[in-house]
């Protein structure tokens, strides 16, 4: 059997205590970013990297601050201390899927453009089905600091 061998990417959001690990099944240049043309996004300045084979892990060490916008079915994570967002992710039948805010990768210059999209045209059901087309494995950490650790 062939082992997979994934392409690891990192990033963090500004203060550094929110992180992302993003491991694609193929070199980061190849693929595209999306950028939702939404007004919570575009003020945001985000644009989504994902892949149905990738594998993402989020941890925060200072909290996430958890949004949901748009039909409400997904959760947009952001450092609750810098305010940065990294990512979005929902719950699907096998586990947390998302998409990692691209801007936010350390080696985020060797992407293309990001590419616009308008999910918000979509109606609920399909915006679902096509993240579970286009959104990898996800895992979501949080470490909250000890009381009076600073």
């Amino acid at each position: 059997m062939t082992e997979l061998t994934l392409d690891v990417s990192r990033g963090a959001c500004a203060c550094g205590r929110c992180t992302v690990r993003l491991a694609l099944p193929s070199p980061l240049g190849e693929h595209t970013p999306r950028a939702c043309d939404c007004d919570f996004c575009t003020a945001r300045g985000v644009a989504y990297l994902s892949a149905r084979d990738a594998q993402i892990t989020l941890d925060s060490t200072g909290g996430w601050h958890r949004e949901r916008q748009g039909s409400g079915q997904a959760e947009f994570l952001s450092c609750a201390h810098c305010g940065e967002l990294l990512a979005v992710v929902a719950p699907f039948d096998d586990g947390w899927r998302g998409a990692v805010n691209a801007r936010r990768l350390d080696d985020q210059h060797l992407l293309a453009e990001a590419q616009a999209v308008s999910p918000k045209l979509l109606d609920a059901s399909t915006k679902r089905s096509r993240w579970g087309t286009l959104w990898g494995r996800a895992e979501v950490t949080e470490t909250t600091p000890a009381a009076g650790a600073s």
